[in-house]
């Protein structure tokens, strides 16, 4: 699935028409507002405390505009150490359409001729999730930081240990953008969990639902069918982001919901699952309970829970032993940087990655993170198979 395709033969085998294979009824994704897109209000006093670290501009490439269009969702564009210096998607009318959202002059047809131009200190990758492993390893080879959307790699756990090989190998740094970690309440949940409000966290839940009554266009198809729990991020983050810590074994149990494309040998996984529930144990010995539901009618979402010796949290309400808190804002963003979608996360994201960069440190959501949020998703899937034998899981470190 990962394997290098040409543009010219995507160009020549893939049409555009059957991006729309839908649920029950297509439609085109252009014509809905995505679940999670939805843009957040403005805080007034979001950058009321930013202050410059540093005058430098980073230089940036952005790859992807799909239908999505992620490539300009992050406001690199509007970030005041950020210099899109460069962008690039493999359709011309929608690389045009990256360069004017980004306010850029210079496009490449590609990824590959991007890599080769020395001016770009770093790429933000965009692209279809079977590509983000080998996208990621061309970066790094080019001596170029990179950050990559959801999920780190797609279904193989040799890629996993391929890109971690390349990140270490590099020395540059690797961000995933995964949103639910500048989620507020999951922020706040670090915050306190790191000074010690939970102690050990003895269940935590992490809860993704993204029902569609269409099908979600994407490049080659890559999501008509789709493993539920190869696009874990959103909900996994509740553990892994809250507590930096991996999962170590699960089972896993799934349901179909009578959606087309998810009938036998109707998508190019075999997959039959709309939905897949994970009952993880954690690297502290306790247990998670992780989902992603495509066939719950729900008002959607990317939610979780923490519950620890000393105290819990659900939502933005702390209650356990510890009566001095530490700030569990996030950070100001600086001027014109709009949080965006995802819980008003997109803005945050490109912040951290970006001052990762310029101050020569490990980013939030680094190559272990990325690798415990997101391995764990295709063991489970594997145990899903087995009838929810349970299965170990393997474990990163930076």
């Amino acid at each position: 699935m990962s394997n290098s395709t040409s543009r010219r033969s995507f160009l020549q085998t893939v049409g555009l028409g059957a991006a729309a294979v839908g649920f029950g009824g297509a439609a085109s994704a252009q014509e809905k507002k995505i679940q999670g897109f939805e843009e957040t209000p403005v805080d007034p006093n979001a950058s009321k405390e930013w202050k410059p670290v540093s005058d430098r501009k980073l230089r940036v490439g952005i790859v992807g505009y799909g239908t999505c269009k992620f490539g300009a969702a992050f406001s690199f564009q509007d970030h005041p150490n950020v210099d899109v210096v460069a962008v690039s998607d493999l359709f011309p009318d929608r690389c045009a359409e990256l360069a004017k959202a980004c306010r850029c002059e210079k496009t490449y047809p590609s990824l590959e001729e991007m890599v080769e131009d020395d001016k770009i200190e770093a790429i933000f990758l965009a692209t279809d999730a079977p590509s983000h492993v080998r996208h990621c390893i061309e970066v790094l080879k080019h001596g170029k930081h990179v950050c990559c959307a959801v999920p780190a790699v797609w279904g193989s756990l040799e890629d996993a240990d391929r890109l971690y090989e390349a990140v270490k190998t590099s020395g540059l740094k690797y961000m995933m953008m995964e949103t639910s970690c500048f989620h507020e309440d999951l922020y706040a949940m670090r915050q306190i969990y790191k000074a010690g409000g939970f102690g050990k966290l003895v269940y935590s839940e992490g809860e993704y639902y993204h029902f569609h009554s269409y099908q979600i266009g994407s490049y080659k198809n890559w999501r008509v069918g789709c493993i539920p729990l190869w696009y874990p991020t959103h909900s996994t983050a509740y553990y892994v982001g809250v507590t930096d810590k991996p999962f170590t074994s699960v089972s896993c149990t799934g349901s179909n919901a009578g959606f087309e494309s998810y009938q036998p040998g109707a998508n190019e996984y075999g997959n039959v699952f709309t939905d897949q529930i994970a009952l993880f144990k954690t690297a502290e010995g306790g247990t998670s309970r992780m989902l992603m539901c495509k066939g719950i009618r729900s008002k959607g979402g990317e939610t979780g829970r923490v519950f620890g010796e000393q105290g819990w949290m659900d939502g933005l309400e702390y209650q356990g032993t510890m009566k001095e808190l530490p700030d569990i804002t996030r950070p100001p963003l600086p001027p014109n940087v709009k949080p965006g979608g995802h819980g008003g996360s997109h803005g945050y994201l490109c912040n951290e990655f970006t001052l990762s960069v310029i101050e020569d440190r490990t980013p939030l959501v680094n190559i272990a993170q990325a690798l415990n949020m997101t391995v764990c998703g295709i063991v489970a899937s594997q145990s899903c198979l087995k009838d929810g034998e349970r299965l170990k899981v393997p474990t990163y470190s930076v």
